[in-house]
């Protein structure tokens, strides 16, 4: 066989071969940057939702329904998650966190306080389904 054939033949086993391996790469990134996207919008999803049961000023209305997001902002200001237009609730009030499976209330360094369950939180606190928090007027309860 000549040795220009052989040449040409390797040439061509390993310009195949190098193209197999980029199409395992690009295929393996793909499936990557799905899979990434997906948790991204699971954790966007709301898990779960805060009831105002209770609100002396009116506004938001009793049975308004805010999500309950990974980190839930609340407060007077109109960048919070939940918005309460009340003279009794800080520019940014207090933040719900989830962190390890629990969620977590923390207060914001706020005026008047923080209420979980009618005891004033000092720093952070655990919440579970069916606590109530109180901020001024408003009382949310937590439903997952």
């Amino acid at each position: 066989m000549n040795p220009l054939v052989v040449l040409f033949v390797l040439r061509l086993v390993s310009a195949l071969l190098l193209l197999g391996f980029m199409v395992a790469i690009a295929w393996l990134l793909y499936r990557d940057m799905c899979l990434t996207a997906d948790s991204l919008a699971a954790a966007e999803r709301p898990s779960g939702t805060l009831r105002v049961i209770v609100n002396e000023s009116g506004d938001p209305a009793i049975n308004t329904v805010f999500p309950l997001l990974p980190v839930t902002s609340i407060g007077r200001a109109s960048n919070n998650t939940v918005v309460l237009p009340n003279g009794f609730a800080s520019s940014e009030h207090a933040l719900i966190t989830q962190r390890s499976g629990q969620w977590w209330l923390q207060d914001q360094h706020s005026r008047n306080g923080t209420y979980l369950n009618e005891v004033l939180v000092e720093g952070t606190a655990v919440i579970s389904p069916g606590d109530i928090i109180a901020i001024g007027g408003t009382q949310l309860k937590i439903e997952f």
